[in-house]
């Protein structure tokens, strides 16, 4: 009996966890962007491990490459292993990013100085001066990391759920914010604005990213603090009842590159 072959786009502990448990059932091959297995914490000794025991398993790593596309029955990967590639399954185990300000209909001024909470940690671990008056809009990790980053030399002010950001103002750099709260509408000065509020699914497979797609996904929505490897074994079993249904392909049209 020819096994089942099921990709996993992300090896973070959600993909490593949906992997491990795969690799009785299926030949699982995990894609990842980045160059080393693991995802963006491979270093960490959790993913490390995990790393490990699924290439004890037998599971196949892609590092370097990229799923940009997945039709039913095979995907379209880029990078040092790119190419189409037949699959009876996909778990989409890429991790998630922070709101947009259009996603948290922030409206006023698109002015510079105002960045996501994890290219914001990203840049402070690079010692990356972001302002001396910054605000943090807060509600995920991200934002507590990036304000314990931030330091006593920096006046930090941290907007919670109980208040709303609903402008920024200044250009080319921003200089300030307008805040909706119970008691009105404030301002406040700022020369940064950190977007760290509660995480949403990063999705940039076409073919899957909407929840109705033909896929499966191992990412938590807004509201679940499921763990990682809940949210494997979860995925790993949805993604053998996906395979299992041989759904037909599903030709995609791309959204980014179609021609004038």
């Amino acid at each position: 009996m020819t096994r089942l072959r099921i990709a996993v786009a992300g090896s973070g502990l959600a993909g490593l966890h949906t992997a491990v448990t795969l690799s009785d059932s299926a030949d699982v091959t995990v894609y990842e962007r980045l160059p080393v297995p693991g995802g963006e914490h491979w270093e960490d000794p959790e993913h490390r491990r995990m790393v490990r025991r699924a290439h004890r398993n037998g599971v196949r790593f892609r590092a370097g490459t990229q799923v940009i596309r997945w039709e039913g029955d095979q995907l379209l990967a880029i990078g040092e292993h790119g190419g189409v590639m037949a699959a009876d399954s996909l778990v989409v185990a890429t991790g998630h990013r922070p709101s947009t300000r259009t996603e948290l209909g922030i409206n006023g001024d698109r002015c510079a100085g105002v960045v996501p909470a994890t290219l914001a940690l990203h840049l402070l671990k690079q010692q990356v001066h972001l302002g001396d008056n910054v605000v943090v809009a807060t509600g995920s990790h991200w934002s507590d990391e990036c304000i314990a980053e931030l330091g006593p030399a920096t006046s930090v002010v941290a907007i919670d759920a109980g208040t709303r950001l609903v402008a920024t103002h200044g250009m080319p750099r921003i200089t300030g914010v307008s805040i909706e709260s119970a008691s009105g509408i404030t301002y406040l000065e700022c020369d940064c604005l950190i977007l760290g509020t509660a995480p949403v699914p990063y999705r940039n497979i076409d073919g899957a990213i909407l929840d109705d797609a033909p896929a499966v996904y191992a990412q938590r929505v807004a509201d679940e603090h499921e763990p990682p490897g809940r949210l494997g074994i979860r995925a790993a079993h949805q993604a053998l009842a996906h395979a299992n249904n041989q759904l037909t392909h599903t030709p995609v049209t791309p959204r980014i590159g179609l021609p004038q």
